[in-house]
């Protein structure tokens, strides 16, 4: 496991126990027919497959689907190669971050479960070969994560830039929904501890988050393709457009060793481990919200107060980090009323309510800024439907036998201020704490590869997949090709075979899986429903035998 001081791992062991000496061979009449479809696809004049090693084969199908990207790259993609090979360290680091913006997956935010799901089905059941072989999605358009993956190792290649493949074992998203999930269930207990009413659709959609990973295992284990690209001598960037992840992982250290060992071994596959980096990101979220605890904790206090002071609560107010927070993204306030918000703190702004109509309140001799920060509230008073009255309230003047009266009301106002305002930091709060929307959580456990050979097992995968389905073709590539996509995709044909008997490559890969160092909870949930199948027909077994 790397580490935050950036030490290599005692040992860099690679995974060659499920590789075996590739031979020279007759395939599969199914393989046959995919590679022949597969280097048609990229215009790849191929010579008898059988006449060079499987793994000789897929490494060209590899090199020229890489090629074909490279010849339909877009204008602006060529230009920024070459500025990117002939710029700056700096230059670089913005080229990437343009790179990234450029092909970046567009999707609609999800917020129910009937969202989610429709999301997986689209996403499961759109997966033609026009999305990953670029003379086609050049001309049909939606690349999917491998076809973006090959537009960025087309890039890379024009550009003379040391590039690995990298595919998560763990994903961002995986952490992040878990630790969402954990922070929306607190959320949640604490409204409820505290009796706090929240607004409908909030929790409505923080239940959705709870609920999330259980919905999340809908979705079928698919490869998935970013990239590491070399910036500098000593810094490596990953691009994962697809995934909307990109950034630099602290242990750079270990990425330039495992690209050395790499070019040596061009076709095996090597893990990095970055978790403890993605559990520093995780405290940090949660330990941001400590400062709204605490203030959520002060106003229930004022909230139950049996005499509320009026002009207490907004200096109270004013003084707190309520006002940063509202400028904050999280509170998603229009740019013109943060803009107001803004002027109004520096006292920029014509006053709300006339400041001597605020002096009864005690707020008539404080110090300017905190009459600005006063203002400023007031200013965002006026769009919350409490607030509107509170306001109306203090902005006119009244007799001295009215008073009274409206001490009462403001009094009354306040405490439906407060109410709402207590709701409102309660999804505040998961806004703070929220991982869902941070590009900053990378991949904490990838495989990484030289690209070549993997992109041409991947592609024959990806074709076998969603035309064939051959049970032969898996079984063939997991011979090969040492990568968990693999097989994890030769152990769950046991879940899609519905006889008694199970091909013991099948089984063989299972039990490869349930012995690998890395698991996701996907995998965990996947392996779990593997062992139930295998114990299944393994009683089957055992009844038909005793009749």
């Amino acid at each position: 496991m790397t580490t935050v001081n950036q030490r290599l791992p005692c040992s860099l062991e690679i995974s060659i126990a499920r590789q075996r000496p590739d031979q020279r061979e007759v395939l599969h009449p199914d393989l046959e027919r995919i590679l022949s479809f597969c280097q048609k696809s990229t215009g790849f004049i191929a010579h008898k497959t059988t006449s060079l090693p499987l793994t000789s084969t897929l490494t060209q199908l590899g090199e020229q689907t890489i090629q074909s990207a490279m010849e339909g790259l877009d204008h602006q993609l060529n230009t920024l190669a070459v500025d990117y090979a002939d710029g700056s360290d700096s230059d670089r680091k913005d080229i990437c971050e343009e790179l990234f913006h450029q092909l970046l997956t567009r999707t609609k935010p999800v917020r129910t479960q009937d969202e989610l799901v429709e999301h997986v089905c689209e996403d499961v059941s759109n997966q033609s070969c026009n999305r990953i072989f670029p003379r086609q999605f050049h001309k049909h358009g939606n690349p999917n994560c491998l076809g973006r993956a090959l537009i960025l190792l087309a890039f890379a290649r024009l550009a003379g830039a040391p590039v690995l493949g990298a595919t998560p074992l763990i994903s961002g998203s995986e952490i992040a929904i878990h630790h969402d999930a954990r922070v929306a269930r607190g959320i949640l207990r604490r409204a409820d501890r505290q009796q706090v009413r929240l607004k409908p659709e909030l929790k409505t959609f923080l239940e959705f988050i709870t609920a999330r990973p259980g919905i999340d295992r809908l979705r079928p284990p698919m490869f998935h393709m970013g990239i590491l690209m070399q910036t500098s001598a000593k810094r490596w960037t990953l691009i994962d457009p697809h995934a909307k992840v990109t950034g630099i992982y602290l242990n750079q250290r270990l990425i330039c060793e495992l690209n050395k060992q790499s070019l040596f071994q061009p076709e095996q596959v090597f893990d990095a481990d970055f978790r403890v980096e993605a559990d520093l990101k995780c405290s940090q979220q949660l330990w941001g919200l400590k400062p709204i605890t605490d203030l959520l904790g002060e106003l229930q206090t004022l909230s139950v107060t049996d005499q509320l002071d009026v002009g207490e609560v907004l200096v109270f107010l004013a003084e707190s980090n309520l006002l940063e927070y509202l400028l904050s993204d999280a509170w998603n306030l229009p740019r013109e009323e943060k803009a107001n918000i803004a002027a109004q703190m520096r006292g920029s702004a014509a006053p709300v309510v006339d400041p001597r109509l605020l002096k009864s309140l005690s707020l008539g001799n404080c110090s300017d800024s905190l009459r600005n920060r006063t203002q400023a509230l007031l200013s965002w008073f006026l769009l919350l439907d409490s607030g509107k009255e509170l306001v109306g309230l203090l902005a006119f003047a009244v007799s001295e036998g009215s008073e009274s009266l409206r001490r009462e009301m403001l009094e009354q106002s306040t405490r439906e201020l407060l109410e709402e305002l207590i709701a409102r930091l309660h999804g505040f709060q998961f806004n703070t704490a929220s991982l869902s929307n941070e590009r900053g959580l990378l991949h904490p456990v990838l495989e990484l590869y030289q690209p070549e050979f993997r992109v041409g097992v991947e592609l024959v995968s990806h074709v076998n997949a969603v035309t064939l389905r051959s049970e032969a073709i898996p079984e063939a590539l997991s011979r090969v090709c040492p990568g968990q996509t693999i097989q994890i995709s030769r152990a769950t044909e046991i879940l899609r075979n519905q006889k008694d008997c199970i091909v013991p490559s099948s089984r063989q890969a299972f039990q490869t899986l349930t012995a690998a160092e890395f698991q996701s909870e996907r995998l965990q949930d996947i392996l779990q429903r593997i062992s139930q199948k295998l114990l299944l027909t393994s009683k089957n077994r055992s009844t038909h035998d005793s009749e």
